[in-house]
């Protein structure tokens, strides 16, 4: 059980607002990891249970990408960044805490679900990890492992990245130029 729950659905169990209040004060069992999201441990939250909570928190168009979506398609090179990505809808206007990174797009990814979390597919996730990182050899290392690891291909990198914002895509674009070369 992964621990995190709405603290609407909380309270449409039956558990009265005042209880959740209580249990989540410093020292209690219970803690909010994010507004409206409660963790039901007061044990620090795992990553896990940190992308669970932003799931919840963003609602159900939501999807995670980057970096975390890439660790969970079998990518455990790459260490999680401090902040979680999250895709969601254009008409979708949250607030974003500062440990969630919520991006909204007018092309969503496709979806894998896998352990309970939307999944962006792997390009996608790759390219959008790229984007936001700001360190041209860490964004070179990232795309490369993708590629190595087989998780993507040049080809597929390419034409999503043609397809999406164009915005921090100058550093990719000359990366996957480079790999292109490189694989011939």
């Amino acid at each position: 059980m992964n621990q995190v729950i709405k603290a609407a659905d909380l309270k449409a169990a039956g558990v009265p607002a005042y209880v959740i209040d209580l249990k989540c004060r410093p020292g209690g069992p219970w803690q909010r990891i994010l507004p409206g999201v409660v963790l039901l441990s007061a044990n620090p939250p795992t990553r896990a249970q940190r992308l669970q909570a932003a799931l919840a928190y963003a609602g159900p168009g939501a999807v995670v990408t980057g970096v975390d979506a890439l660790n969970a398609h079998g990518l455990a090179a790459l260490p999680p960044p401090p902040r979680i990505h999250l895709l969601q809808p254009a008409a979708t206007r949250r607030s974003c805490p500062d440990n969630v990174l919520l991006e909204r797009t007018t092309r969503p990814p496709g979806v894998v679900h896998h352990s309970g979390l939307r999944l962006a597919e792997p390009t996608r996730a790759t390219l959008d990890a790229a984007r936001h990182e700001p360190n041209p050899l860490r964004q070179h290392h990232l795309l490369a492992t993708a590629v190595r690891s087989g998780l993507c291909t040049v080809t597929a990198l390419t034409k999503e990245l043609n397809a999406g914002s164009k915005r921090g895509t100058a550093i990719p674009r000359t990366t996957l130029h480079l790999l292109s070369a490189l694989l011939r």
